[in-house]
């Protein structure tokens, strides 16, 4: 099996996670179209909720830093697998922002990372030198799922995509966070996605309230 494994927290080892692939009743339509999963991606936070599962109702203060994450290949699709040397990127988005009776600012971007690679077929690892030299990058930095007060939980979907093509492609930058910047309600990853040549291989979705 095949793995990409990204940690800001470089002194700490990861820690093992529950592996799923993706449930379509965890991200409206309104999010991404149907796509049959080809990676799983494992999740974990800080300390005090180490293990993310799908569907998971985590609190606020749990979520203020950036997750560690594995993204490898999907055990139940054996036939489609994590490129050797492919490059991945992870997104956040929150599709009930401002709340889910009032979406007026879904979906808002809540991270991008870019430059997820993996080196080669042998296991990777913090010290492997192909993460050292092209490691995963913000696009867009981190910003903690926080639902205003009275709004009840949020959705926070993880995207990961890949490119349709063999070459590498620099990915742009949305204009701003609400609406991914496309101006309308709703708009989001897979307008951008679409924009900047990506396909939708796997997913995860958490709820914080």
């Amino acid at each position: 099996m095949l793995c990409a494994f990204h940690s800001a927290r470089v002194d700490r080892p990861p820690i093992p996670l529950h592996v799923v692939s993706w449930c379509t009743d965890a991200c409206p339509s309104l999010v991404l179209n149907d796509f049959e999963p080809s990676v799983s991606i494992h999740l974990s936070y800080p300390l005090k909720h180490k293990f993310v599962r799908l569907g998971n109702s985590i609190k606020p203060k749990h979520v203020g830093s950036q997750p560690d994450f594995e993204i490898c290949d999907s055990e139940p699709m054996p036939s489609r697998t994590l490129k050797s040397n492919g490059t991945y990127v992870l997104a956040l988005t929150d599709p009930d922002a401002t709340s889910r009776s009032d979406p007026s600012k879904a979906q808002m971007c809540h991270w991008i990372v870019t430059n997820i690679t993996v080196p080669s077929s042998a296991p990777v690892t913090l010290d492997s030198p192909g993460l050292r030299r092209a490691g995963p990058k913000d696009l867009i930095e981190y910003l903690p799922p926080t639902p205003p007060p009275k709004t009840g939980y949020h959705r926070y979907v993880f995207v990961v995509l890949t490119s349709e093509s063999d070459k590498e492609v620099k990915q742009k930058k949305p204009k701003d966070r609400p609406h991914w910047g496309y101006g309308r309600i709703g708009a989001g990853v897979r307008e951008w996605a679409e924009e900047n040549g990506l396909v939708v291989v796997g997913g995860w979705t958490i709820k914080v309230a």
